[in-house]
């Protein structure tokens, strides 16, 4: 058999990639099971676009202006589309379907094994079932006073800096929403209201969500980070190493609050998140009970929502109040009939900051991206679609909020839309997610912002945005969660210059 010329080798070399490249994109656009649902063609091909629009922070409103162009049904990447048809959004997360979970949710947890990142449905159901009744109403009352105080705290210093000129509010309601979830969960704040000052720990978790999100949209990442991380560079070792100071701080509060728990022989420590879980660990009646380092993992996922969720949501209303003069005169108005007594339960019963708070999650809840699911065996319809297995099918809060057939000037800031809403509003309203997959905080979420709002506006009754806090220093950049794009918000009092 005669030996192939060594002069055709760089032929196969460079040939074979570029033919299986050629062939592979005639595949996806003209005989993939997908080549019917509209899209560009470059997100057909591959995965780049959309790697690369996440990477700059515009995923959500570059798949949206898909939506806008191509419909409710658009290939985002060659086995992946994103769906805004609300009866099929219904099919995607209802409990009953099994559309699952892909390793999308691992990669963005970046190996904080909660609730959250677990894919099979019946480890998911034992694991939320564990919880129990952590989070109803009745036991977030219970920890009012624990949110109050912080929040009462937060709102009186930046009451103080007022005084001296511009005050970035973002800042604060980080340290404020930081030390309240570490408290409810370890019985231990991190003291950031307190010092003044970011505890490192936060910083690691920001960084760890950054990571996870960008991981998430860019395949095989988790073997570039492994060899990165070999690299003896001080800023890399610190980058890579966040995920184990995150679970030594864990093991240490948890083991002190476990200490605190078990020489509670009188019941006067006060309630908290993981009270229950962590008294049912050694309980051999408890069918669903939780060991001490899924706890641990629990707990940090619990720090990651709690803290990054809250202070971007709590940043956004108090801009949408004060922007709009005729919401922040109702609010203000509505506020005087309580007096001082600033109580969740007095504040749940004001209808217009009901309807701040409901257009405030519709345009800036904090997680507004696409969660994506797996088309489970056998295929599935959606629409005019066939789905074949395996097929990756998301939708994004940001596109179902801003419908235009559904919201009335969708943009727009307007809370007495939700006087006489509709059931298609109702319908598109998905802030903490969809059907069984529920974000499980979000009544600790709803305390949080309702006190927020009222707290400042009773006790910043003069403050107004500051020249530097504009539209478009709040406009959002989205890596998993969303946050101002300036990165800060600034308030001030009236008159103030800052020439002066």
């Amino acid at each position: 058999m005669e030996v192939l010329s060594l002069k055709y080798w760089p032929i196969l070399v460079v040939g074979c990639p570029i033919a299986y490249l050629v062939f592979g994109s005639i595949y996806q656009l003209y005989f993939s099971p997908l080549a019917k649902v509209p899209g560009p063609w470059y997100t057909a091909v591959s995965r780049y676009w959309l790697a690369r629009v996440s990477l700059q922070g515009r995923r959500i409103f570059a798949v949206h202006d898909l939506h806008l162009k191509y419909g409710p049904y658009v290939r985002i990447a060659p086995n992946e589309v994103s769906v805004s048809e609300i009866e099929a959004v219904k099919q995607i997360h209802s409990s009953h379907n099994n559309f699952s979970k892909p390793t999308w949710y691992a990669d963005v947890a970046n190996g904080v094994k909660s609730a959250f990142a677990i894919v099979d449905p019946e480890d998911h159901k034992a694991r939320r079932k564990a919880y129990g009744t952590v989070y109803s109403n009745t036991n977030m009352s219970l920890l009012e006073p624990v949110i109050r105080k912080h929040i009462t705290v937060c709102v009186s210093k930046i009451k103080r800096d007022l005084n001296r000129g511009p005050v970035d509010i973002l800042r604060w309601f980080r340290f404020m929403a930081a030390d309240i979830v570490a408290e409810l969960c370890y019985g231990k704040d991190m003291d950031m209201l307190n010092k003044e000052a970011v505890n490192p720990i936060v910083e690691d978790l920001t960084i760890l969500l950054t990571i996870g999100g960008v991981r998430a949209e860019i395949p095989g990442l988790n073997v570039l980070e492994s060899l990165i991380s070999l690299i003896p560079h001080p800023t890399v070792r610190f980058i890579t190493g966040c995920s184990k100071r995150i679970f030594e701080y864990s093991d240490d509060v948890l083991s002190e609050f476990q200490e605190k728990i078990r020489h509670d022989r009188d019941n006067n420590l006060a309630p908290f998140l993981f009270t229950r879980l962590i008294n049912n660990m050694n309980n051999p009646t408890e069918k669903y009970r939780l060991n001490f380092d899924e706890i641990r993992h629990e707990s940090t996922a619990n720090l990651i929502a709690g803290s990054d969720t809250i202070s971007t949501t709590g940043t956004y209303i108090i801009w949408a109040i004060l922007k709009h003069s005729d919401v922040r005169s109702k609010l203000e108005d509505e506020l005087k009939t309580l007096g001082d007594d600033l109580t969740d339960a007095r504040l749940q019963q004001l209808p217009y900051l009901k309807l701040v708070t409901k257009e405030t999650l519709r345009l800036y809840g904090a997680g507004p991206g696409g969660m994506p699911r797996i088309v489970p065996p056998g295929g599935w319809r959606l629409g005019p679609y066939y789905f074949s297995a395996g097929t990756g099918v998301s939708s994004q809060g940001y596109t179902q909020h801003r419908e235009a057939a559904v919201f009335e000037d969708p943009y727009a800031f307007k809370p007495e839309r939700w006087l006489n809403p509709t059931k298609e509003m109702e319908a598109h309203m998905v802030p903490w997610g969809g059907a069984s997959r529920t974000c499980p905080g979000q009544n600790l979420a709803m305390i949080e912002l309702r006190l927020i709002a009222a707290t400042f506006l009773k006790e910043c009754p003069d403050a107004v945005l500051a020249e530097s806090c504009t539209d478009q220093s709040m406009e959002f950049i989205n890596y998993f969660n969303i946050k101002p794009s300036g990165n800060r918000a600034n308030y001030q009092k009236p008159g103030y210059w800052a020439g002066w």
